[in-house]
């Protein structure tokens, strides 16, 4: 299942010329709304979703931002489903790959191997420009080795 989320962020960076780091994120909502998807930024929600064709957002940091986005983009991309209509299981494993697809995309796979080697979490997060727990989690699942 990560094998399609990987190809999908490939492509997408690619269509978007996407080779510095951190993204903006511009760039992400752009290829947000490319896809057919409007974008609701609140202040009222505490989480981010997908109803319709239409992705919500709690107002964050850019570096939240950035994860948030990319992860409801890897939705978009890898199944384009309503997730909560599905079960826990499949549910699951949606979750994980729009993480997997978060990862893949806000991350060079091989520069991240090299850097990680040099810099610690807090060092990765600021030129990923995500959250230290980011890092911490998902990045090292992914691109661990």
């Amino acid at each position: 299942m990560n094998d399609l989320a990987l190809k999908k962020s490939n492509i997408m960076k690619k269509r978007y010329q996407i080779d510095s780091f951190p993204i903006p994120l511009w760039q992400i909502e752009q290829a947000i709304i490319d896809q057919g998807f409007d974008i609701v930024i609140s202040n009222e929600l505490c989480k981010s979703c997908i109803i319709k064709n239409c992705v919500f957002l709690p107002h964050t940091l850019d570096s939240i931002g950035r994860v948030l986005l990319t992860h409801e983009l890897g939705h978009i991309l890898c199944h384009n489903c309503d997730i909560h209509r599905l079960d826990k299981t499949t549910r699951d494993q949606f979750e994980s790959q729009a993480d997997a697809f978060s990862v893949y995309f806000l991350i060079p796979i091989r520069r991240f191997k090299i850097d990680s080697k040099i810099y610690n979490s807090y060092e990765l997060s600021e030129l990923y420009g995500v959250p230290v727990e980011f890092i911490d989690s998902c990045v090292k699942k992914y691109l661990a080795n």
